[in-house]
């Protein structure tokens, strides 16, 4: 609040009054900022785009809200008195204070030192990571790519956590102030060790049901999308192993007669690195589903933020061509 001095019969003096911000139009204090650039009430007007009885109604009420004349007319148009001398600088951080508040702040990944977090799966590190890691080291060097562990439980957490991005698959609507974008559609495979015994040409449904399986639990879901087609045609197959993350599990593969039903996407990278491991087709139907982008409302405007979601939008377009 800016304090009213009034002059009265005991001269300069306090009077127990004082002017609220809220009580002024902002506009003023631009006015008072050309006044003081121009130092003449036709060219502020010209500036401002507005008439000149309109600048001097303007410097009127600024002299009021101030209790001082703020500017002399002189032969040569206006001069600033030492009260406004003092607040030349003030008001000029000061609108540059209110602009960069009103104005959406831009972001240069160039040059930008902001740690980025992504939360995936150990499948979603192996798939996704290598889609964006060298656009991001290029455009944003000086940035930090933080990756965390994920699980869809965590969807309902992300008002609490600070994580940017999730990749992950939704089996549901996300909550309320929970952003969610497609990313790409997948299906479900098998992985198998190359020549495993029960495999001959092709994976079959008796060979799928009568081998076991190692099975990926990602938070608490323990009964899966497969076996719920298995038991519409009345089959169920054995799980012997359960296990936290997507790499050690085809690791096991890979020393053992276990299967592996896993995302094509995952399954083809993990052939293409590890050659002992091949890919089958599922011997019955099962669904699609979709990757997707997640993240809290609250970041949603956020520059830096949209930069990095297109980032890993256009990292998912370019694989599909």
């Amino acid at each position: 609040m800016i304090p009213n001095y009034n002059d009265n019969k005991l001269g300069w003096g306090v009077v127990l009054s004082e002017i609220r911000l809220s009580d002024i139009d902002l506009n003023l204090l631009y006015v008072f900022q050309v006044l003081i650039e121009e130092l003449n009430v036709t060219k502020a007007a010209t500036r401002l785009n507005v008439s000149q009885p309109a600048v001097s109604r303007s410097l009127s009420r600024l002299r009021d809200v101030f209790d001082d004349p703020l500017f002399i007319r002189t032969s040569h148009g206006l001069s600033a008195t030492a009260k406004t001398q003092d607040l030349a600088l003030l008001l000029a951080d000061t609108l540059k204070g209110l602009e960069s508040l009103i104005q959406p702040r831009e972001f240069t990944p160039q040059s930008s030192k902001r740690r980025f977090i992504l939360s995936t799966t150990d499948f979603g590190t192996l798939t996704v990571l290598p889609k964006i890691l060298d656009q991001f080291r290029q455009k944003a060097p000086d940035a930090i790519l933080d990756v965390k562990s994920w699980n869809e439980d965590m969807v309902a957490e992300l008002d609490q956590t600070n994580i940017d991005v999730a990749v992950a698959v939704l089996s549901k609507e996300p909550p309320t102030g929970i952003r969610a974008m497609r990313l790409k559609s997948d299906c479900m495979v098998c992985l198998a060790r190359k020549d495993h015994p029960g495999i001959q040409d092709k994976l079959t449904l008796e060979s799928y049901l009568q081998a076991s399986h190692v099975q990926v639990v990602l938070g608490r879901r323990e009964y899966f999308a497969v076996d719920r087609e298995l038991e519409k045609m009345g089959h169920k197959r054995h799980v012997a192993v359960h296990l936290p993350n997507f790499v050690p599990a085809a690791r096991v593969v890979m020393d053992s007669d276990l299967l592996l039903t896993v995302p094509k996407l995952f399954a083809e990278d993990m052939a293409a690195t590890v050659s002992e491991i091949v890919v089958h087709e599922l011997p019955f139907a099962s669904r699609e589903f979709d990757y997707s982008m997640i993240w809290h409302e609250r970041f949603q405007h956020d520059a830096a933020h949209v930069w990095f979601r297109g980032l890993l939008r256009q990292a998912f377009l370019d694989a599909s061509v």
